[in-house]
């Protein structure tokens, strides 16, 4: 039988990993919205440590021990790769996401 559940290309760093684990082990990528000055919008996306408000838009999958939540307007882009990492300032850490946007 064969799955509907798209393909996730989801690459998490191991730096990443360890902080998602240290901040509850949940990992949530989201459409963040942006508008152009001549109308338009694209939505790129962002990530952070908290579940979805709205889980039933999302695809909950497990990667390195720890839940992941992918919006599905960036799971339908499964030839774009996403790719989770860390970014550290000094005491300061913040998820970043590259790899997608999506006219939803």
């Amino acid at each position: 039988m064969l799955s509907t559940e798209p393909q996730l290309n989801l690459t998490i760093t191991d730096e990443a990993g360890t902080y998602v684990r240290e901040q509850g082990g949940v990992v949530t990528i989201r459409p963040s919205p942006r508008h152009g000055c001549c109308g338009g919008r694209v939505d790129l996306a962002t990530v952070n440590t908290e579940p979805p408000t709205d889980p039933e838009t999302y695809l909950e999958t497990e990667q390195q021990g720890f839940t992941v939540y992918v919006h599905r307007g960036f799971v339908a882009l499964n030839d774009e790769p996403l790719r989770v990492g860390l970014d550290r300032l000094w005491l300061w850490a913040s998820l970043y996401v590259e790899g997608a946007a999506s006219k939803m």
